[in-house]
């Protein structure tokens, strides 16, 4: 009878480490209060910066790093590390927005087994800041490490675009520009036939300005006729005059037409 109970307890020990998990080569955490966990791998580029992938079916997961060294490597304005997080309806949130933020902490790169590990935080933004995505309890454990080449994606997390609601209808530029004309900034963003083009002097930094009047212009046109932008208003989130990287919200409206929940953001 000992003999049996022994031989079950033996068996049943060796049932329960058949079932344990492997957490090793998987990046893990709370996206919006929701688990994400999935395989990832980490790709070193030319020159030392890193990417650190996981995918499910429907979401996707970025991490784009400096370096490999064990420390702490910050998101948001002005860096180049990034956040990236692709939801199930696909919208994309990033932290190279002007309110994005966070750390990832590289806590151990072994290089004889060229596995990662480390924890994440961030708060990342989709295009024009209209929604937050808050990842928490971020984990990438023993992430296998191969190596790719070119730079990694310098500049990462800043992705030009124009979105908004003209007269009721959503409005998306397949096509934005920015120019730095003779001490102006020149903003023009084009669907089909609508174009949409807000100027303004290049030495203006972060808060809200009237639109229609003044150094503050702005038009939009419909199969090549344009009308002018007779009040509205231009809140500048971030302009930095370094990069050309420039983030802003906008609503405007003419005698004809009317624009709200405006959005932009372009390199000039």
């Amino acid at each position: 009878m000992k003999r049996f109970a022994l031989l079950s307890l033996l068996l049943l020990a060796f049932t329960a480490c058949e079932d344990t998990e492997d957490n090793s080569g998987i990046v893990q955490g709370s996206a919006n209060e929701e688990f994400f966990k999935t395989g990832a791998v980490a790709t070193v580029f030319d020159n030392g910066r890193i990417t650190i992938n996981g995918n499910t079916e429907l979401e996707s997961l970025t991490l784009r790093l400096t370096g490999t060294a064990v420390g702490t490597y910050p998101f948001g304005p002005g860096s180049n590390n990034a956040a990236e997080f692709t939801d199930l309806n696909g919208q994309i949130f990033t932290t190279g927005t002007a309110e994005g933020n966070g750390t990832a902490v590289i806590s151990e790169y072994n290089t004889m087994n060229n596995t990662l590990t480390g924890t994440f935080i961030f708060n990342a933004h989709t295009f024009g800041i209209l929604d937050t995505l808050n990842f928490q309890r971020g984990v990438f454990f023993q992430v296998p490490v191969i190596g790719g080449t070119g730079d990694g994606g310098v500049g990462v997390g800043f992705v030009q675009g124009m979105t908004g609601t003209i007269d009721g209808v959503a409005f998306e530029a397949t096509t934005v520009e920015g120019l730095n004309v003779t001490g102006n900034i020149v903003v023009t963003g084009v669907a089909g036939t609508q174009i949409v083009n807000i100027v303004f002097p290049n030495t203006y930094g972060p808060g809200d300005y009237n639109l229609g009047s003044g150094e503050f212009t702005a038009t939009y046109g419909v199969d090549g006729a344009a009308a002018p932008a007779t009040s509205g208003t231009l809140t500048i989130l971030s302009n930095d005059v370094g990069t050309g990287e420039l983030r802003a919200r906008f609503s405007i409206a003419g005698d004809t037409f009317a624009i709200v929940d405006g959005a932009f953001q372009v390199i000039y």
